[in-house]
């Protein structure tokens, strides 16, 4: 059950992700990367969005492959519990790099 509720995190990362992207993540209360330079202005919001739109989307395929690996292999605990923290790394990492993009690209669009 863990590893669907994991994959399924993932599924929701990658969607996010494919929206920022598109530039169709709407201002919500709820999910976007909420740094001072993408919350000054709607362009800023938007351009850092689609921006980090690709590493969202790559943060969300690890969880995925792993809630596939764990569902399919059913490996013992010790390498399941491996897998899921190698997959949150993976996660955490695009993550930041999106959030990296993302302030990047809002601050280019409000300097310039």
């Amino acid at each position: 059950m863990r590893a669907v509720r994991f994959g399924f995190s993932g599924v929701i990362v990658v969607a996010l992700g494919r929206l920022a992207a598109t530039g169709r993540l709407p201002r919500n209360l709820f999910a976007g990367i909420r740094i001072p330079s993408t919350m000054r202005s709607d362009e800023a919001r938007s351009t850092g969005h689609r921006a980090a739109g690709s590493a969202l989307t790559a943060a969300g395929f690890g969880p995925i492959a792993v809630a596939v690996i764990v569902a399919a292999k059913r490996p013992g605990r010790r390498a399941e519990t491996a897998l899921f923290r190698i997959a949150t790394g993976w996660l955490l990492a695009w993550l930041g790099l999106a959030t990296f993009q993302a302030n990047g690209a809002a601050r280019a669009t409000v300097a310039g």
